[in-house]
């Protein structure tokens, strides 16, 4: 099960998946992480209109594998660390990732919240 805390309108709410990933959810972070290695493999890096980018692809990812009980802007005003935190073990579950594959280029543990190309 999958379970995500968002502050909406100045309340905790949790919202909870009990589906394994399936292949939309896998295209979706498949399509994410080519976005994002574009992104930081810019000679001058990622401009602000790409973090923006980046930023909303991620809240999309979340509202579309939590199939839609919250939307875009909930994810982008109320989640905090730990909820990215759990975004990412989905993105790093539906890629078939391990804590143990952070060094195989194909983790999104840490790019959603990360500046570093190396990530």
């Amino acid at each position: 099960m999958y379970e995500i805390t968002l502050k909406i309108d100045g309340k905790n709410q949790t919202f909870k998946r009990t589906d394994e990933p399936f292949l939309k959810d896998i295209t979706q972070v498949l399509i994410l992480t080519q976005h994002q290695t574009k992104m930081y493999d810019k000679k001058d890096g990622p401009t602000d209109q790409d973090y923006r980018k980046n930023s909303d692809e991620v809240a999309q990812f979340a509202v579309n594998f939590w199939n839609k009980q919250f939307n875009k802007e909930d994810v982008l005003n109320g989640a905090n660390q730990k909820a990215m935190a759990v975004i990412s073990k989905v993105a790093n579950d539906c890629l078939g990732s391990t804590d143990e594959d952070d060094d195989n280029g194909a983790n999104l543990k840490k790019l959603p919240n990360s500046q570093s190309k190396n990530q």
